[in-house]
């Protein structure tokens, strides 16, 4: 009875309990919607009036949402979908709560002379919002390392707002987007850290700046370029702990491992690593060099720019404007005694003659270049005017590779595979069952991936091979054949990967639709 009269008082414990809990959701939701884009500004204050009222009925309809939209798109059980759900939305709390406290304590935002963006922008800014720009260009860096991006991109819209995205695992996604008053000081802020002319908005710039974060040290490298509607940023996130350390773990295999350290163990020849822009050529690159004897050996490095710190390497960076280029560094390098010389990427007839020269007289060379697969880097170097008899004698090794997205380790969920899937992995003995889906959590962004693999397709430069250079029979057609059985090398690799459940088979797919 004391119970129950208590409980029937209009200001019992468990109704103020109720109504703070109540309060602080509707706040909490009114300050999401507040700042978000799917509500246009016409409507903000009758939706955040509807939040205040009733934020947590439309919370829980959202969410019922989400997980039924999951259910049938992955065909997930309710209690997979709404775990793995909870779980993405609690850890965007506790995103949104960091970046939120995001400041000089977590995280430092310095030029390359070791000066913060508060003595150098705070400083020289007479705005009294200059704090404010200093908060978001922090929290906008911040969350970019946290989410593991590779790139930032802040592009201008014609609606007098600036779209901000993050690049992740290769795959771009919005972030958010800014009110140009806003975003034009950011980007005057993250120009001045990295050293670039803010009264400048039309020529293109690059710099760089660095990061502190409790973990380490983060480089950036960042471009702009004045397009229509205002200025665009690129900002390169280069973090060296999160790069691929040896070849096992950019994704070579035991046998091609093998063959890459009896090549790179040789005293002279090149190793030519190609592949499209963003196919982790330069981590590829870095894992090799990893693998030789900095002490024993006299390794110089000429880069474009330089994205991680080899210690006990010497790594020179391409600067033309102080005309330091590949052509000349090279040039002088050959006077410094180099036994192990990694050429960035070749771009001209003059750098490519350079670097297979120097693999003829006593110098491993390693280098990277851009193009499509292996029998098209023979074609590319023919087309820059190197002679198929120095190509033959030059080259010991061409590499090609491609990446595909890892799925994540904590929501993957095993594939629902139709019967004619089933019924051909059958007729070729091999058991579908260890393959996977992705379905997406918190630790994944909801991706349901998380990181990202390499698959390689080799071609060793044996004496039957140096023969058919030599004559002249590397053609344009016999390239597109090469590429058809390229295709077949990558797409068996990615197959492998997706029976051993680290990739899914929608990534498989992707190799073959990869030029």
């Amino acid at each position: 009875m004391k119970l129950l009269a208590v409980t029937g008082l209009l200001f019992n414990p468990f109704k103020i309990v109720f109504l703070i809990f109540w309060f602080y959701l509707c706040m909490f939701i009114v300050q999401r919607f507040e700042f978000s884009t799917l509500i246009g500004t016409r409507w903000k204050a009758w939706t955040n009036l509807l939040m205040l009222v009733a934020a947590p009925v439309v919370l829980f309809l959202a969410f019922a949402y989400t997980v039924f939209k999951k259910v049938e798109a992955t065909g997930a059980s309710i209690a997979e979908a709404a775990a793995t759900t909870f779980g993405h939305a609690i850890k965007t709390i506790q995103r949104t709560a960091i970046g939120g406290a995001r400041g000089s304590s977590s995280i430092i935002l310095l030029d390359p002379s070791g000066k913060s963006i508060n003595e150098i922008y705070g400083g020289q800014s007479k705005d009294s919002n200059a704090k404010k720009t200093i908060a978001v260009a922090e929290r906008l860096i911040g969350d970019a390392v946290e989410l593991l991006a590779s790139d930032i991109l802040i592009n201008p819209t014609e609606d007098f707002q600036y779209d901000i995205r993050f690049r992740v695992d290769g795959i771009l996604s919005p972030y958010k987007k800014i009110d140009s008053n806003i975003c034009g000081a950011l980007v005057n802020s993250i120009k001045a850290i990295s050293g670039m002319d803010i009264a400048e908005k039309r020529r293109p710039q690059d710099g760089a700046f660095v990061a502190k974060v409790p973990d380490g040290t983060v480089s950036f490298r960042v471009a702009s370029a004045g397009i229509m509607h205002g200025e665009k940023l690129s900002i390169r996130i280069l973090n060296q702990k999160l790069a691929p350390q040896t070849l096992p773990e950019v994704g070579m295999d035991e046998n091609t491992c093998k063959i890459v350290r009896n090549i790179l163990n040789r005293e002279s020849g090149m190793i030519l690593i190609c592949g499209p822009t963003g196919s982790g050529k330069s981590t590829t690159l870095y894992a090799m060099l990893r693998e030789i004897d900095f002490y024993t050996k006299n390794v110089i490095t000429i880069e474009d720019p330089v994205e991680y710190v080899l210690t006990g390497a010497s790594q020179i960076e391409v600067n033309p404007k102080a005309d330091i280029t590949f052509a000349k560094s090279l040039r002088s390098i050959l006077r410094q005694d180099p036994d192990v010389i990694c050429v960035g990427e070749i771009r001209d007839e003059e750098t490519a003659a350079i670097s297979l020269k120097a693999s003829q007289t006593g110098h491993m060379v390693i280098a990277t270049l851009h193009s499509s697969s292996n029998s098209a880097s023979l074609v590319r170097l023919l087309d820059l005017g190197i002679s198929p008899l120095l190509m033959a004698s030059g080259l010991n090794l061409v590499i090609s590779q491609r990446l595909i997205r890892k799925l994540c380790n904590n929501c993957k969920t095993i594939a629902r595979l139709s019967e004619a899937q089933i019924n051909a992995f059958q007729q070729k003995n091999i058991d579908p069952s260890g393959i996977y889906a992705p379905l997406g959590c918190g630790k994944c962004s909801d991706t349901g991936y998380k990181g990202r693999i390499a698959v390689f397709d080799i071609m060793v430069i044996d004496n039957e091979v140096k023969n058919r250079i030599s004559e002249g029979k590397i053609t344009i057609a016999g390239s597109a054949k090469n590429d058809d059985q390229m295709k077949s090398n990558l797409q068996k690799q990615a197959m492998n990967l997706a029976f051993a459940g680290i990739t899914s088979l929608d990534e498989v797919k992707k190799i073959t639709s990869q030029g």
